[in-house]
C-alpha cells in the first residue's frame, strides 16, 4: 500500500474505478502511516472517525459509480488555523486548544463537497507567526529528511506550515492545504522536497482561515507533484459571497497538457535585484 501513497491523485482516483482499490483500504492505509512517522509531529488532531466515515461515504459513491470528483476518497490534511466544523481548530495556541468551531472554512468545505477525505489538523508555528513549526504547544515539527531517532538534533521543517509539507513529504496524504502570508506554504515546501504553490490572493477565499495578516494570508498547497496541486486548487478556487475579498472573476479550471506538450515558450522568470542607492 506504500506503493499506492506514494502515486498521485489521477492513478489513485483510476483504481477507484477500476475497483482496483477501496476509498476504505486506502483511508486505513494512510491512518496506519500516520501512527508510524508520529516521530516527525506532523499532526496535532487525527480525524480517524471521521475519516473513516468520509470513506465509506465515498466507498459508496464509487460502488454506484458516481464519484464527486478526482478528489473522492483522497486523503487530506489541514492545517490547525482553519476552521473544521466540531472539529478543534487550535492555531498551535494555548489560547486556542479547545476551541471547536462550529462552521468549517470554505476551503474545508469544498474538500468536503469533492469527496475529499480530511486525515486530520496539522502543526503549525502559534497562529501561522514563525518559519520552522518550532512555535507550537504541541513541540516542532520535524522534517523527514535526514531525521535520526535517536539524536536531539533535526532539521526543522520550514513554516508556518511544517505540519502540512512534512504529512505530504512523508506519505501520508496526497495533499495539504496550507496559509502563505509571506512565505508560510512556499518555505516549508522547499524544506520538505514537495511542491508549494501560493495562489494569487483573492482566488481561494479566506473565509474560515483565522488571519494572521487579512491583505496578505493566502490559503495554500502542497502536494508532491504540480498535476496534484492543480487538482486540489481546481476544487477549491472560487469566488466565495462570504469573503469580500475573493476574485468576482469565473474561475476556469486548469487542465494540464501531458508533460511531453509542455512548453516554456513565452515564459518569463523574475529576477529580485538589491540595488544601493549612492549618498
Amino acid at each position: 500500500m506504500d506503493k499506492v501513497l506514494n502515486t498521485n491523485i489521477k492513478i489513485v482516483n483510476k483504481l477507484f474505478l477500476d475497483g482496483a482499490l477501496t476509498p476504505t483500504d486506502l483511508i486505513g492505509a494512510s491512518l496506519k502511516k500516520i501512527g508510524e512517522t508520529k516521530q516527525f509531529n506532523a499532526f496535532i488532531t487525527v480525524t480517524k472517525k471521521e475519516a473513516e466515515k468520509q470513506a465509506e461515504m465515498s466507498f459508496e459513491r464509487f460502488k454506484a459509480k458516481q464519484p464527486k470528483s478526482d478528489l473522492d476518497g483522497v486523503p487530506i490534511a489541514v492545517k490547525d488555523n482553519f476552521c473544521t466544523k466540531f472539529i478543534k481548530t487550535t492555531c498551535a495556541s494555548k489560547m486556542l486548544e479547545n476551541f471547536t468551531p462550529p462552521y468549517n472554512a470554505t476551503v474545508c468545505q469544498r474538500l468536503t463537497d469533492s469527496g475529499a477525505v480530511l486525515l486530520g489538523k496539522t502543526n503549525l508555528d502559534q497562529f501561522a507567526m514563525g518559519s520552522g513549526t518550532v512555535d507550537s504547544i504541541y513541540g516542532p515539527t520535524k522534517n523527514v529528511w535526514n531525521y535520526k531517532e535517536q539524536s536531539e538534533d533535526f532539521f526543522i521543517a520550514g513554516g508556518s506550515s511544517g505540519g502540512s509539507a512534512v504529512a505530504v513529504a512523508s506519505g501520508v496524504c496526497f495533499g495539504a492545504i496550507g496559509s502563505d502570508s509571506g512565505g508560510s506554504t512556499r518555505n516549508p515546501a522547499s524544506y520538505c522536497g514537495v511542491v508549494g504553490l501560493k495562489p494569487t490572493y483573492g482566488l481561494v477565499s479566506r473565509q474560515g482561515l483565522i488571519p494572521l495578516v487579512n491583505s496578505m494570508d493566502v490559503p495554500g498547497i502542497l502536494a508532491r507533484n504540480v498535476d496534484d496541486v492543480v487538482s486540489i486548487l481546481n476544487a477549491v478556487a472560487g469566488h466565495d459571497q462570504q469573503d469580500s475579498t475573493s476574485l468576482t472573476k469565473p474561475f476556469k479550471k486548469i487542465r494540464l497538457p501531458p508533460s511531453n506538450k509542455m512548453s516554456i515558450k513565452g515564459l518569463k522568470i523574475g529576477i529580485s535585484v538589491s540595488v544601493e542607492w549612492g549618498g
